[in-house]
């Protein structure tokens, strides 16, 4: 977790030192009057963007120590490495809520990867994202989308792996605040679509369906309790089914507690748990880390 922590002293630096207001003297005949001018930060803020989004996958709660997670039924996943998975993203705002941006990708993992990596970093596809925020802000209710589009550069992901050109995902954000309450209601989704080359392999992923129902509840300034459900988890395959070709990860869902740590710094440590399989060697500490400089 020493790259998480040092990103986050990064950043958080980086907005302390942006915050110092900077003040302008001017003179108006015989009287001097003190003008308090935009800082750097609220200039760079207005048309910059740039934010740490990271996810802790730890062992099983039976093997804390293991240097891999648990599959579903409870057994070592020897693909799934224990790690922190990150994305740093830095992006122009066109306005308030319309960003244009890229996003750098990539996975860091404590032990050495069991899966035959000679490194701790893996570097991922990165990511260049259209976001448009507050489509619909109305009475409590929220709408915002993104469209990302993922580059074949990382020998590591499954584009070049499977000779796929790009992935293309439209995502929409939905949430509802409870009027009256301190309960907010979301649903977090996408589609996404894989694009071949002409010698794209014959199992290659054709597309994708993500839906995961979501739930804070906020217990003071800077505490809430939340809920996430990875409900629908479906890939689909080349030369299968338009739908039956389609196949559901496992649902499981993740109970926890956000602390905003700052206004722009927040962890969310949860646990993992497979409801068809409740037990200490299937169920995984989890942690979501979240910065943002502006």
């Amino acid at each position: 977790m020493d790259h998480i922590k040092i990103t986050m002293g990064i950043i958080g630096g980086i907005s302390v030192l942006f915050t110092q207001m900077a003040f302008a003297v001017t003179e108006s005949g015989n009287v001097s009057t003190v003008a308090a001018e935009p800082s750097l930060y609220d200039k760079l803020s207005e048309r910059a963007a740039l934010s740490y989004f990271g996810v802790y996958r730890g062992g099983a709660l039976s093997d804390l120590g293991s240097a891999v997670n648990p599959t579903a039924t409870g057994s070592p996943d020897l693909t799934s490495p224990q790690g922190v998975e990150s994305l740093i993203t830095t992006g122009y705002k066109i306005n308030k809520n319309l960003m244009l941006g890229a996003i750098t990708h990539f996975t860091y993992y404590p032990f050495l990867n069991p899966i035959g990596s000679d490194t701790r970093f893996q570097m991922l596809d990165p990511i260049l994202m259209l976001s448009q925020s507050d489509i619909i802000n109305r009475n409590g209710f929220k709408l915002s989308a993104r469209l990302h589009v993922f580059l074949p550069l990382s020998k590591d992901d499954i584009l070049l792996q499977q000779h796929l050109a790009t992935a293309i995902s439209p995502t929409l954000i939905i949430n509802y605040d409870v009027p009256h309450s301190s309960l907010s209601l979301g649903i977090y989704g996408y589609v996404r679509g894989y694009i071949p080359n002409g010698d794209a392999n014959a199992d290659a992923n054709s597309y994708k369906l993500y839906a995961a129902p979501n739930a804070s509840y906020q217990i003071s300034r800077t505490l809430a309790a939340t809920l996430w459900v990875d409900l629908v988890q479906a890939v689909r395959t080349q030369n299968t089914g338009f739908i039956s070709g389609m196949q559901n990860g496992p649902v499981d869902i993740e109970p926890g507690i956000n602390w905003d740590i700052t206004k722009n710094i927040s962890i969310n440590p949860v646990i993992n748990i497979y409801p068809g399989n409740p037990t200490l060697a299937a169920t995984s500490l989890q942690a979501f880390i979240v910065a943002k400089a502006f």
